[in-house]
């Protein structure tokens, strides 16, 4: 596990300052302190970058209401194709179609 670099955090916080999971699900009332989680991997590595970077309360990120598969969906819909295309071993379109059908298209 990194630490997000403080630039990176800042920005987050600045453009998201609630824990995406509430924003986009509501499918819980926030709980703890706020925090970051990369969501995504790649080659075993998390990725580093803002896009792949998820402000989550502690419920929703170390708690019991964790569920890996949402926070990547939440992660990809911050990504453009070109951030995917610094990925190119992964097939990102299977994950998004995938994540799409399970968590919805918007």
């Amino acid at each position: 596990m990194h630490k997000t670099p403080k630039h990176i955090f800042e920005e987050i916080v600045k453009e998201r300052p609630e824990c995406e999971r509430q924003v986009c699900f509501k499918d819980h009332v926030c709980d703890g302190r706020s925090t970051m989680e990369h969501a995504l991997i790649y080659r075993g590595r998390q990725i580093p970058d803002k896009w792949a970077v998820i402000r989550l309360c502690y419920w929703s990120h170390l708690g019991p209401g964790l569920d890996k598969r949402k926070n990547e969906y939440l992660a990809l819909r911050h990504a453009t194709p070109e951030d995917l295309a610094e990925y190119p071993k992964k097939d990102w379109s299977t994950l998004q179609n995938y994540l799409n059908k399970k968590y919805g298209s918007n």
